[in-house]
């Protein structure tokens, strides 16, 4: 969302590295990773699998420390940036594609697990929670279990439980992947609208190149492993967006400039893992 605000980096990403130890050899997952993020904008990283992606997630949250490099999140509320692990943790809303809803608690008691765990009693938590159903399409289900509910709306109770925790900053990692085609339109519109009145900073991984386009100001794709940011694409599109955008001239000249070098990191993926399994098969 093109902003005032949005010239201040709410999130700055400088030469990230981080390996791990894998199958008995020190493998390279992200190699030099750089990524900023202004506040209030939406932006989206798509890649090959194994990439990196939720790796580079992951240290944004402060759930993992990079080997090397610099990682910068601007708190809005603590008045200071946030510059290693331990300082970032708790201080980003953190959404991942499995929705992780409890199947012994409600709904409404799902979504205010977070503010639980943060010392608000549970009547608190829940008139909170009560105040965003409507807008989170989860009026009338509050008091039902997750089992009856469709993939949709165990995204949307997810993503409530999520926002209530009240960060300025929101990291989905494939939030709309598992669901059906029909399903995640609605719920990428729906997501559109609600970001639009939360003024929340978000950042999206996707494989869905038409998901990143709709939705995003800008889209950083991701090499082959290891990862690296080898394309920033600004997404001028006006908004308010809608999914029939889609189907545009200026639509299919953005999705152009993502898919062909999206095609080349694909492939090169790929053979890398069809060479490794012949190097184990030797």
């Amino acid at each position: 969302m093109a902003t005032e605000t949005a010239v201040k980096p709410k999130i700055r990403i400088e030469s990230i590295h981080k390996s791990y130890f894998i199958d008995g050899a020190q493998q390279e997952v992200l190699a030099g990773v750089d990524l900023v993020v202004n506040a209030g904008e939406f932006v989206s990283i798509v890649g090959p699998s194994g990439c990196g992606k939720s790796t580079l997630l992951n240290i944004i949250a402060g759930l993992d420390q990079p080997d090397s490099g610099s990682v910068e999140l601007s708190s809005e509320r603590l008045g200071e940036l946030l510059k290693t692990a331990g300082e970032r943790l708790g201080q980003t809303g953190y959404m991942q594609q499995k929705d992780l809803l409890l199947p012994w608690r409600s709904v409404l008691d799902n979504t205010i697990l977070g503010l639980e765990l943060k010392g608000l009693s549970k009547k608190q938590a829940r008139e909170q929670a009560l105040e965003y159903t409507e807008a989170f399409g989860l009026k009338g289900f509050e008091h039902h279990y997750p089992f009856a509910l469709s993939g949709g709306m165990r995204q949307r109770a997810a993503f409530l439980r999520t926002m209530l925790m009240g960060q300025d900053v929101v990291l989905l990692d494939e939030p709309f992947g598992a669901l059906d085609a029909l399903t995640r339109i609605q719920m990428q519109e729906w997501l559109l609208q609600l970001w639009e009145s939360l003024s929340k900073t978000i950042v999206l991984i996707t494989h869905d190149v038409d998901e990143a386009l709709l939705l995003s100001d800008r889209v950083y794709l991701m090499s082959a492993r290891p990862g690296r940011a080898t394309l920033v694409l600004d997404v001028d599109l006006p908004r308010p967006r809608h999914y029939d955008m889609v189907t545009t001239p200026d639509f299919s000249t953005l999705k152009a400039q993502l898919m062909e070098p999206l095609r080349a990191q694909t492939q090169t993926f790929k053979f890398q893992a069809i060479k490794s399994v012949g190097q184990a098969g030797s």
